[in-house]
């Protein structure tokens, strides 16, 4: 069996090459073989040839790389590495022969059906194929609720998959209020691989220091939060390391994985950077983001609470606990998760059957 993956492939984002590697895997160990489907929408899509093309060619002839361009060619490292990728390609239409090239279509994982980001498109819920092609694993809806002009869209894209999961508890309740079908709530793929293997494709960055504790902001640090920090790693004689800023922008997705593992201590506003810190027994603090549209805590409140580590909040810990964490809760109940997403990938080679 063959399948193909539809998910957000713009973009330098860390969550999201790591949940495409996660997705493309958990397939494989049930014996699917899967690629992924690319996206252009536009020049900084990190596959697009072309641009591709100009960033090799100013790098052999040691013309000077912004850190976006830096980044770009590490992330594209990585996939050429670890995503099997597809022939096809998806723009403003569907490629010829698509549909037949593929047993099953997968949609997901991350913030594929957040209605408001540009990349959420048609094609993002599987349009052009039959209902019995269609699979939605965790897929995030990441938000409280679909804005009005947006839901009998969301509806009729939604109601009609062959199976159906999301990935957090407030997007099932969405789904139901929109198709009254019950959609089943399975953990982020990145929380089915073992640590073991995500050790395997972790690499080492270049001068990092041997004690540290790791900045992995999306949102906005602020200067009460970054006052925080900075305290508790001077108590502690930590270096920091701040992902997004213009030293470490170039850090390519093996690298974040590594530089979590051996983190003493993690603060972020990250989803993946919370899920991360989970599976590499890191412990970590989950600082509040907010966005222009809407606040994106849905994910990790349904993350960390599955986790039974809420107490990771910034407003919940103590600064004096927080380099200390058990993990004893957190293993048994991605044990339970992992069984959970295997189980509803079964369903797919039953139904094939």
């Amino acid at each position: 069996m063959k399948a193909g993956i539809v998910t957000i492939t713009n973009g330098y984002n860390y969550g999201n090459r790591l949940q495409n590697y996660a997705v493309q895997e958990s397939l494989k160990s049930i014996g699917i073989e899967a690629e992924t489907i690319w996206k252009n929408t536009n020049v900084f899509d990190i596959e697009n040839t072309k641009y591709l093309f100009k960033l090799y060619l100013k790098k052999i002839l040691h013309y000077h790389l912004t850190k976006e361009e830096n980044r770009v060619l590490n992330f594209h490292r990585f996939n050429r590495k670890y995503i099997c990728k597809s022939k096809f390609i998806i723009d403003e239409t569907i490629p010829e022969g698509l549909d037949g090239a593929y047993d099953y279509f997968i949609a997901g994982s991350d913030q594929v059906w957040n209605p408001y980001l540009a990349y959420c498109t048609e094609a993002n819920f599987l349009t052009f194929t039959q209902t019995k092609k269609k699979v939605a694993i965790s897929p995030s809806i990441a938000c409280d609720a679909i804005p009005k002009e947006k839901i009998d869209e969301f509806t009729e894209w939604i109601k009609d998959f062959q199976f159906l999961s999301v990935r957090e508890e407030k997007g099932a309740e969405i789904i139901e209020q929109l198709c009254k079908r019950k959609a089943e709530v399975l953990c982020d793929p990145t929380m089915f691989i073992s640590a073991e293997n995500w050790r395997r494709i972790a690499k080492r960055p270049k001068k990092i220091a041997s004690k540290y504790l790791l900045m992995y902001f999306l949102g906005e640090c602020n200067s009460v939060s970054r006052e925080w920090i900075r305290v508790l790693a001077e108590r502690n004689h930590l270096q920091i390391i701040e992902l997004q800023n213009e030293k470490n922008f170039g850090i390519a997705p093996d690298e974040f994985i590594y530089l979590i593992d051996h983190a003493v201590c993690v603060c972020t506003d990250s989803f993946h950077g919370s899920v991360f810190s989970l599976i590499l027994h890191t412990p970590f603090v989950v600082f509040e983001r907010e966005e222009n549209f809407e606040k994106m805590n849905s994910r990790l409140d349904t993350l960390l609470s599955k986790m039974q580590c809420s107490e990771r909040k910034k407003m919940n810990i103590d600064m004096s606990n927080a380099l200390f964490m058990r993990f004893d809760k957190s293993d048994a109940a991605i044990y339970q998760e992992q069984k959970k997403y295997k189980n509803f990938l079964r369903k797919i080679l039953e139904e094939n059957k």
